[in-house]
């Protein structure tokens, strides 16, 4: 059975910083319906006896590679001038926004995630305005 993972392989590849951010949210979106859709079927079918789901019975997934190649590129961003760092702060609560649509698609631990992103983007984003 062929598994299709979001986002599709060549989406980010020529797209600036911005861009991947969007791209990477509306995959999120996409994977969410996908993952809400089939676990409403699953329980559905299954109501009466508790099976779980197993990777065998998944048919999307989330390429995690991307969003980590885009952390990554955020975390190297400057952070020497006020405004880059509310840029950089920017564009972590943005990616923050991309683990909170992930987190409601039945990925409840990444919370942690998005609040620890959440977190440094709120310090950065306070360190630019003051000395500003």
């Amino acid at each position: 059975m062929p598994v299709t993972f979001y986002p599709y392989e060549d989406e980010l590849e020529t797209s600036t910083l911005d861009e991947k951010l969007e791209i990477l949210l509306e995959a999120a979106e996409r994977y969410k319906a996908v993952v809400l859709d089939i676990a409403g079927k699953h329980v559905e079918t299954t109501s009466d006896d508790k099976k779980r789901m197993v990777p065998r019975d998944m048919t999307h997934a989330f390429n995690w590679e991307d969003i980590a190649r885009v952390l990554r590129e955020i975390r190297e961003l400057p952070e020497g001038s006020p405004s880059a760092k509310l840029f950089k702060g920017d564009r972590l609560k943005k990616l923050a926004e991309i683990y909170e649509v992930l987190r409601a698609a039945k990925m409840a631990k990444l919370e942690a995630v998005r609040i620890a992103l959440m977190n440094e983007a709120n310090q950065l984003r306070a360190g630019g305005s003051q000395v500003a």
